[in-house]
């Protein structure tokens, strides 16, 4: 995903070059999925050159520090922008719509957006329109249950600045260790096809697969912070796939005229071939900006420095800013209050974005859903030819904790759908510890958006430095990712988020300039042993971003050509899915540092040369209090496949040595990669503890575990 801290883990923050080619030959009529990664140096994306926008920059003072509403050309008045000035005449009955008074309490009347012939016009209409259609009628308990989750997930900021984690955080640790309040349990959702399906395997298929439909980093960072800190986890807070893509992957060159490129390996473990695809997004040159901040001055953002490491940001933002792009402030507290709006870069005298900057202090309650209906007004007032070609978005800077107003967040988020339907993208940005990730994730999920989280000056630095230019750019829209699997194979387990043979079941995404995502999934071979001649085809079907047409691009290769292929992503995306079971085992109060620390010390031992897995080290050998750089026993792999008539959430493996090795979930197959041969004993936990004594050669085995009447016999 963003190596936003290297940047976001998944490069959100240099250009491909534009020239480059893939190192692998091409399949007739498709280009190839390279298998040695591309070390060249980026650049930088150029920027599209445009006319200037028409139109006058709109100013209100929002800050108590002159009229109600004043309407200024381009010239910045010498006493100062937000300088007393006389009363502004009464306002006409019917005013051009650039000049309209803003009605006193914005939030209770807000401003009602030019009319469209195509469908609803305010967000409110639309809203209740697809509401109605679900059948939702509000005023539940549910409902009031709803206000209640934006408590959830306390956890803590991490930030990895390129692959090394920033110490100088100033969060205070004793409130760091407040306890941990349980999230949403939506958030821990199980892949879509995952080793249960393993009792009737399509072989042959193809699977639509998403990494991660809302791209959100926040949840990794808080991990990682906790970690370093030494505080609590939430279990709601480990997510895998999140994880698993904050990190950064080698990648291809992006060939040229296209928008993606895959880098691929494999390698076999008894009757498996495990598969990694990294996909890389490329970073073209950048359209003009047509970005509408929107900014939480609620008396919340006044804790854990909020405000000053949002004013920071945007005072950064503002040198990343190119001529032509065309920027809105909406500021939303217990009202909305727009004090800038139409101000064009190159055009305006930037002394009016930096006082506004400047001018920013918390106050009032938290409306959000009035300030969202804001900021969507703002877009949706420009006409259809003063927007072509421009890239439309709005920046949320937030903490999300909804006060006033309406808090259902299920309803409130649902501004996203409509935000998507008119081409106008969302990214969110968090800040504080204590933020409502929920309300972020649901906002950013139903908007095919993505968000991360503030939480200090490196982070900050990072995100709205030379990470802002990607963070703000879409490549491609309603991205649908699918792989065509030959006979010989099988999908039988999938390390991110959604994966079906039906498309519908898997939701698309937007994808964000110059990002990657590392896809991991263990194949079953049909008689144990890869076909090397057998093609494997990736295909990602999306609308361009700038243009809107839909596109296909396809890239294949061959089973023989990914085992020979570079291991370092399949092998660093193994390691990192074995540091999330033991993040997991902690946030559960499980024996994190038993076997999870095994596994996961077994497999960074094979990346001695990944300097973020070296940090990685240092988090997890502080944890546990070990050695990260002493020699462990490779041991051998075991599979234990279960057939049982009641559920069993656990396997558990114990040997001669003493070692104990564990699985939990749902998933009907265990694996255990380094398993001390000889005397061990096999317990599956059901209704009842069952247990059976299995002897394991040198060689590994694979074993069938079959529960019936209460009885269990493996063999």
């Amino acid at each position: 995903m963003l190596t936003l801290l290297a940047l976001l883990g998944c490069g959100l923050t240099e250009a491909d070059p534009t020239d480059v080619e893939v190192h692998a030959p091409p399949a007739a009529g498709s280009l190839a999925i390279a298998t040695a990664p591309d070390r060249s140096e980026r650049r930088l994306a150029a920027a599209r050159k445009a006319p200037l926008p028409a139109g006058e920059v709109i100013l209100q003072d929002c800050f108590g520090r002159g009229s109600a509403r004043e309407n200024r050309s381009r010239k910045r008045p010498s006493g100062g922008l937000f300088s007393p000035s006389p009363p502004a005449s009464k306002p006409q009955a019917a005013p051009p719509p650039a000049v309209a008074a803003e009605p006193a309490d914005a939030a209770a009347a807000p401003a009602e957006p030019a009319k469209r012939k195509d469908g609803p016009s305010t967000v409110d209409e639309q809203l209740q329109t697809k509401l109605e259609a679900l059948g939702y009628a509000g005023g539940t308990e549910e409902d009031a249950d709803a206000a209640k989750g934006q408590a959830n997930d306390l956890g803590r900021d991490g930030k990895l600045l390129e692959g090394l984690l920033d110490q100088t955080a100033s969060m205070p640790k004793e409130e760091a260790a407040k306890e941990v309040v349980e999230g949403d349990p939506e958030a821990e959702r199980e892949p879509a096809v995952d080793e249960a399906q393993a009792q009737g395997l399509d072989w042959g298929a193809t699977v639509y697969l998403s990494n991660d439909d809302s791209m959100s980093l926040a949840s990794a960072q808080r991990v990682l912070y906790s970690l370093t800190q030494g505080v609590g986890i939430s279990p709601s807070q480990v997510r895998p796939h999140e994880l698993l893509n904050y990190f950064s992957f080698d990648t291809a060159g992006t060939p040229t005229g296209q928008s993606f490129s895959v880098l691929g390996a494999a390698e076999v473990q008894r009757d498996t071939l495990t598969l990694s695809l990294a996909v890389h997004g490329a970073n073209p040159p950048r359209q003009p900006l047509d970005l509408t901040v929107l900014l939480d001055r609620s008396g919340s953002m006044h804790g854990e420095g909020r405000m000053e490491y949002t004013k920071r940001g945007l005072a950064l933002m503002s040198d990343q800013l190119q001529e032509g792009d065309r920027i809105d402030v909406v500021l939303f507290d217990s009202r909305v209050c727009t004090p800038l709006q139409n101000f064009v870069v190159g055009r305006d005298d930037p002394r009016m974005l930096d006082e506004v900057i400047e001018a920013l202090q918390p106050t009032g309650s938290t409306n959000l859903d009035a300030g969202l209906q804001e900021a969507y007004r703002v877009q949706r007032s420009r006409d259809a030819a003063d927007v072509h070609n421009r890239n439309r978005r709005v920046l949320l800077i937030t903490d999300a904790l909804l006060n006033t107003g309406n808090v259902n967040e299920a309803v409130v988020s649902e501004v996203a759908r409509a935000y998507d339907d008119d081409g106008i993208r969302l990214t969110g940005v968090g800040v504080g510890r204590s933020f409502n990730d929920k309300m972020l994730d649901m906002l950013t999920e139903k908007g095919k958006g993505a968000y991360v989280y503030l939480g200090s000056d490196a982070v900050v630095d990072r995100i709205f430095g030379p990470g802002f230019d990607s963070l703000t750019r879409t490549i491609a829209h309603d991205v649908r990712f699918s792989l065509d699997l030959p006979n010989s194979l099988a999908m039988e387990r999938f390390y991110g988020e959604e994966a079906s043979t039906n498309p519908e079941d898997v939701q698309p995404i937007n994808y964000y300039a110059g990002t990657t995502q590392l896809f991991l999934q263990d194949l079953k071979m049909r008689d144990g042993q890869p076909v090397r001649t057998d093609p494997v085809r990736m295909r990602i079907e999306f609308r361009d971003a700038r243009t809107g047409e839909p596109e296909v691009q396809e890239l294949r290769t061959t089973v023989g050509a990914l085992l020979d292929g570079d291991p370092h992503n399949l092998r660093k995306g193994l390691a990192l899915m074995s540091f999330s079971d033991v993040v997991m085992g902690r946030a559960m109060g499980g024996d994190a540092c038993g076997e999870p620390l095994a596994t996961y010390q077994r497999r960074a031992g094979k990346l001695t040369d990944d300097a973020e897995i070296a940090f990685v080290n240092g988090l997890v050998g502080k944890m546990c209090g070990v050695d990260m750089n002493a020699v462990v026993a490779r041991g051998v792999a075991v599979k234990v496949r279960v057939d049982a008539d009641i559920p069993i959430p656990e396997v558990r493996m114990s040997c001669a040595s003493g070692q104990v090795e564990r699985l939990s979930g749902s998933d009907r197959v265990a694996r255990f990669d380094g398993v001390t041969p000889g005397a061990c004993e096999v317990e599956l936990s059901g209704t009842v503890p069952l247990t059976a004594a299995v002897e394991v050669p040198e060689t590994g085995m694979d074993l069938r575990c079959v529960v019936r009447g209460g009885r269990l016999s493996c063999s």
